[in-house]
């Protein structure tokens, strides 16, 4: 009777031991996929930046793109009707956004000639 309780205690030891050796091998794969997610998200973040920084000053339609990333990578609100200046909006309002500044550049190119 001894001995089958023995052998009990050494298999219940024997699996807690393999449930907490699976824990923290677990956690371990999770801390290195997490890392790897937060350094993609953080090059993503300095990709917009310096978009916007370098490029914006020069190109608006560089500005426009990095904000347009910026709103869907950060969830922030966007416009999602026709959009009425060079606020954040959806994809559709990015493409007539750009469009709009095209037609000002043929214009004023135009006028200059």
């Amino acid at each position: 009777m001894t001995e089958r309780l023995i052998l009990a205690g050494f298999g219940i030891l024997i699996a807690l031991l393999g449930y907490w050796l699976g824990c923290f091998i677990g956690a371990a794969r999770q801390r290195a996929q997490w890392t790897d997610h937060m350094e993609k998200g953080s090059r993503y973040a300095y990709a917009v930046d310096d978009l916007d920084r370098w490029c914006g000053h020069s190109s608006p339609h560089a500005r426009l793109i990095a904000r347009h990333l910026r709103a869907e990578g950060e969830g922030e609100p966007m416009n999602a009707g026709t959009p009425m200046a060079d606020e954040a909006c959806t994809i559709s309002g990015l493409r007539e956004q750009l469009r709009r500044l095209d037609a000002k550049a043929t214009t004023s190119q135009g006028e200059g000639a």
